[in-house]
């Protein structure tokens, strides 16, 4: 009875390793199939792109539609002309760099140590996963009523510990509304690094980090010889990711501070909203988004030299 099984099964993989190629098989096949989610990938994704390029060269305003007029590259003279518009790339430069480096670090930290523990403890990822998976417009609601002046209870806690005397306005300041949608940016998003940097240092051989310690190697040398170089490829890529999510970020930083106070936090994202839903100008906002496309496209393809040069 084990041998006619046996032999069932070896001709039944002999049939599928030697059958004549089917015509589900071909790539016209696939192309076939994937054709109508690729034309609308390409429509959603393209058409929205073109049509704010176009619209970079026009002089378009909502309470005026029927003065609209091709003007060329004057939204561009005029935005580099523009003060605010120096104020928010400033703004967008150290709310995404400092953001993503903070986060970058705790994820690293958090994710090491996390590793070292033992298995009984792994169910706990889950829990510092959490902030991830909270919608952001969630998140700037929570923290506006945590840095609040009057019954915020981060106010509330650093006048008990005595690092402050009085309340401060934390969205009233420049600078401490800045620290303010920072410090709300880094909590959302160092568990996706701790995911990903986890991950990654699952995939690190074992046998090669334990033969750095017989050969003598302390821990930092391991981290810096061993660890790190594995690491490499998942740091720039997730802080890649989270680059461009920091400078199109929105919902967290207009929930809580709407920009203000006087554009200290205004961002890239936030600007283009303004000026097109606010101020109606359809024509500058389309040449600011455009600026802004082209900056992100540099910045990635400069990220993806790094890792091909290091790989």
């Amino acid at each position: 009875m084990a041998k006619k099984i046996l032999a069932k099964l070896l001709k039944i993989k002999f049939n599928k390793e030697n059958r004549e190629p089917s015509v589900h098989d071909s790539p016209k096949t696939a192309a076939i199939l994937l054709a109508p989610a690729l034309l609308l990938m390409t429509f959603i994704i393209f058409y929205p792109l073109i049509r704010a390029f176009i619209l970079a060269f026009y002089n378009l305003n909502l309470t005026q539609p029927n003065n609209t007029a091709f003007v060329f590259l004057e939204n561009f003279r005029i935005m580099f002309r523009d003060e605010t518009f120096w104020v928010v790339f400033k703004n967008t430069f150290i709310f995404t760099f400092t953001t993503v480096s903070i986060s970058l670090l705790l994820g690293l930290i958090i994710a090491i140590v996390f590793d070292q523990l033992p298995k009984k403890y792994a169910g706990y990822r889950g829990i510092i996963l959490v902030p991830w998976v909270i919608p952001g417009i969630v998140v700037g609601y929570l923290f506006m009523y945590m840095f609040d002046v009057e019954v915020g209870i981060i106010n509330f806690f650093l006048q008990k510990i005595h690092i402050i005397e009085n309340y401060l306005p934390w969205l009233m300041r420049d600078k401490l509304a800045m620290a303010s949608i920072i410090i709300a940016h880094i909590w959302n998003q160092t568990p996706f690094f701790i995911l990903m940097i986890t991950a990654g240092l699952k995939a690190i051989p074992r046998d090669v980090q334990e033969a750095a310690y017989v050969e003598g190697a302390s821990r930092w040398q391991e981290f810096r010889h061993v660890t790190l170089p594995f690491l490499k490829g998942i740091l720039v890529i997730s802080s890649l990711l989270m680059v461009i999510r920091n400078i199109n970020n929105f919902p967290i930083i207009f929930t809580m501070t709407g920009g203000g106070p006087a554009n200290a936090t205004t961002t890239a994202a936030v600007y283009i909203y303004k000026i097109a839903f606010e101020q109606y100008q359809l024509g500058y906002a389309s040449a600011v988004g455009v600026i802004w496309v082209f900056a992100l496209l540099a910045l990635s393809i400069a990220y993806i030299k790094s890792l091909q040069k290091d790989f």
